[in-house]
């Protein structure tokens, strides 16, 4: 079975961009933008769970695992089995602090280290893809913003 990469991948976008309406189009370039995205995560040094709790908790403040299901919209017992799975890895650590009766975890060296290097290769490709666009960058990002949050709005409202 042949691999389907981003730049291989067949999507509205890759007909002529003059004959798709623009939902069209920006739906074909979100599936392309998943598409890289999703190979970016699968060369990424962590896998997604790891890369979101240590996103979360690179703030430097230790959580309790319910606070941490709060934060990232998630289930309890989802956020148990990828915190366990981080502690198994190294990434994390458990402690109880003084006071606390939960239990809190923060990040190790190690899962500080991991997550540098994963959020660096991340944050690289996201430059590399800004500078083609030169002295556009800002209002291509101000643009982005005003698309994302009414996007938001809509897909709340509906």
């Amino acid at each position: 079975m042949p691999t389907v990469t981003p730049s291989s991948a067949p999507s509205p976008s890759s007909s002529d961009p003059a004959e798709l309406t623009d939902d069209r189009r920006v739906a074909g370039l979100l599936f392309r933008l998943d598409l890289h995205r999703r190979l970016a995560e699968h060369r990424s040094p962590l896998g997604t769970a790891d890369g979101r709790l240590l996103w979360l908790l690179s703030d430097g403040r230790p959580r309790t695992l319910r606070e941490i299901a709060e934060a990232l919209r998630l289930e309890q017992s989802t956020v148990n089995r990828q915190v366990n799975g981080a502690l198994a890895a190294g990434l994390l650590r458990r402690f109880t602090a003084p006071g606390r009766s939960a239990r809190l975890l923060e990040p190790t060296e190690e899962g500080l280290a991991r997550f540098e290097e994963a959020t660096g290769q991340a944050l690289g490709a996201y430059a590399d893809g800004l500078a083609v666009l030169g002295a556009d960058v800002g209002a291509f990002l101000d643009q982005l913003e005003r698309f994302a949050d009414a996007y938001g709005d809509a897909v709340r409202e509906a």
